[in-house]
């Protein structure tokens, strides 16, 4: 790992829970972008896939208050590099725009096409291939 990814991975403080992979797309992807999307996403957001070594993991409700978790799955890092640093940049814009998903509130359907579209536009000012 190069250092400023190591200094991006030290950030996180353990909120990068699955596999060395993962682990080193997502400090990859920070290392794109401004020093402020850098400290809120390393500060309040947990980044989860399957782990290496183990089956399962378990969080508390305190490891998560006023956190945001990022799921990202194994069939993703079946994908190219290209397409996992594009996910995970758009799973950051989710946040940095402050969207909300639709589990505890219905959205219609215009409203969720609204906001991948300006998560896409997001990712794509920080992504370089």
């Amino acid at each position: 790992m190069k250092k400023s990814l190591r200094i991006i991975h030290k950030a996180f403080d353990g909120k990068l829970v699955g596999s060395k992979r993962m682990q080193n797309m997502a400090c990859d992807v920070v290392a794109k972008m401004p020093n402020k999307i850098f400290k809120k996403i390393t500060k309040t957001c947990w980044f989860i896939s399957s782990l290496d070594d183990a089956w399962g993991f378990t969080l508390t409700g305190n490891d998560l208050k006023n956190q945001h978790l990022v799921f990202l799955s194994d069939e993703l890092f079946r994908e190219t590099p290209q397409q996992i640093r594009y996910t995970i940049a758009h799973e950051i814009g989710h946040v940095i725009l402050g969207h909300r998903n639709s589990i505890l509130k219905r959205q219609s359907k215009a409203e969720v096409r609204e906001q991948e579209k300006e998560a896409d536009a997001f990712t794509k000012q920080f992504l370089i291939y």
